[in-house]
């Protein structure tokens, strides 16, 4: 179990080496000229002379690999340095966006749970029949559906036609249940089929039919089932908390909220790429956290898997 949890960590950890990497080059090596961005906020008109001035202000004028082991070594310290964009410290602004977006996930995260489980359990229970039909028809549709949209209906319709919520800002968790609700409608419709097919085969397999045939109760019978169908659907659940907090951006659009995805936005538009590469790699740990957290999560509710591979 811990040769097993310390190779699991030290994936993780190459993982986050190679975003890193992959994001740093990425940005610098692209046509995106930061350096001519902030010249153009800082003179107006600039002359070569003030660009290449602001270039060597801000180190983008040594070779790239000496910026990029400067910037990693400087990352693992907690300095991702200034904004090209504001001059704030970015480290202080990422504290500022990162709590929005994490309640926002959270929120998406329950509400994505609380429709999981009991529709997949009824579309479990009702294979081949009306509600198995409708719930499949239900997460079609909302699969088909983008998160934005989704964002629009639902301000247009509780927060327009019946006011109950207030159309922008982000105050109270009150304000979060609409966009977490458009975040979480279209991944609780794949969740959804995930744990409808997990019971199936849970209930399909040999040990169901050997308890049975001992005569232990149904109570029982769905509890070990339970169990053996949690897993993969803890592994969605994990993955789209990740992708919500890297898909926030358009949500965080419609509604008004100043998150991470926002944050990126604004950084990509104004050519930061310090910001970028500091949002990204913040979005990367997050997403590997979490998803390492349902891995032991899984690990515990079914120690057999240890045996094929897992923690």
């Amino acid at each position: 179990m811990s040769k097993k949890l310390l190779a699991r960590i030290g994936l993780l950890v190459i993982v986050l080496f190679g975003v890193t990497i992959l994001t740093f080059f990425y940005t610098n090596l692209s046509p995106v000229d930061a350096a001519e961005a902030l010249a153009v906020r800082r003179y107006n008109r600039p002359t070569p002379q003030q660009v290449e001035l602001v270039r060597g202000e801000l180190g983008l004028d040594q070779p790239i690999l000496q910026q990029y082991g400067s910037w990693l070594w400087n990352a693992l310290h907690g300095d991702f340095g200034n904004s090209y964009n504001t001059g704030r410290p970015i480290v202080e602004e990422l504290s500022a966006s990162i709590r929005p977006t994490l309640i926002m996930a959270a929120m998406a995260l329950l509400f994505a749970t609380l429709l999981s489980i009991p529709l997949g359990v009824l579309s479990a229970s009702r294979k081949g029949g009306l509600a198995d039909r409708s719930i499949y028809l239900f997460g079609i549709i909302c699969m088909s559906l983008p998160n934005y949209w989704i964002g629009f209906m639902l301000l247009l319709a509780f927060a327009v036609y019946i006011p109950v919520f207030s159309i922008m800002g982000a105050d109270s968790l009150k304000d979060f249940i609409l966009p977490a609700l458009a975040l979480a409608i279209p991944m609780a419709a794949g969740n959804i089929r995930v744990f409808r097919s997990s019971l199936l085969d849970g209930y399909n397999s040999d040990f169901v039919l050997y308890a049975r045939a001992r005569g232990v109760s149904e109570w029982k019978i769905a509890n070990l089932v339970s169990r053996f169908a949690l897993p993969p659907l803890i592994t969605m659940l994990a993955q789209s908390f990740g992708f919500m907090i890297a898909g926030s951006a358009m949500v965080e659009s419609v509604f008004s909220i100043p998150g991470l995805g926002s944050m990126l936005v604004t950084a990509l538009g104004a050519r930061d790429t310090i910001t970028i590469n500091a949002c990204v790699l913040l979005t990367a740990v997050i997403f590997v956290l979490v998803n390492f957290i349902a891995d032991c999560v899984n690990a515990l509710l079914n120690p057999q898997s240890q045996k094929g591979g897992g923690l």
